[in-house]
């Protein structure tokens, strides 16, 4: 069966409805339940996010089912203050870590970073270096301690 450009095939649908539903945001657990092979599903279902129309269609899904519990961003952030600052009053940090860490992920601070193309470069100088050495300058330098 084709599909037209602009639209998912069948399975990348299923993959967005169980990633927002049943897989509850799991990539890997979505596009194998979708019927994606099990053996590369972690990586399937990475590069299914990654398309655009994929991304869009969980967006929207994501906004159905937020509306759909008459809940938003801002009440969920709300709601967790309330739950740090509660877990403060009573002295319970783990629980205070937990709720810092839910406000950390919903407010966005835990998307990839990239370090920046100085350090990059340095680290790759560093072991194309290591790489060039031979085992016996390998040794020499572990026996000195660096």
């Amino acid at each position: 069966m084709k599909t037209r450009k602009d639209q998912l095939t069948p399975r990348q649908q299923a993959f967005c409805a169980l990633y927002v539903g049943a897989a509850r945001r799991n990539a890997a657990l979505a596009a194998r339940m979708a019927g994606y092979a099990e053996s590369s599903s972690h990586v399937t279902g990475c590069q299914l996010l990654q398309k655009p129309k994929v991304a869009a269609t969980v967006r929207a899904l994501e906004a159905v089912n937020a509306q759909d519990m008459n809940v938003t961003r801002q009440d969920v952030l709300a709601r967790l203050l309330e739950a740090a600052a509660l877990a403060k009053q009573q002295a319970q940090p783990s629980a205070m870590v937990a709720a810092w860490r839910a406000i950390a992920q919903a407010a966005g601070l835990y998307g990839p970073q990239k370090a920046p193309r100085a350090a990059q470069r340095a680290e790759t100088s560093v072991r194309d270096e290591l790489e060039r050495m031979s085992d016996a300058q390998l040794r020499a330098m572990m026996a000195a301690g660096g």
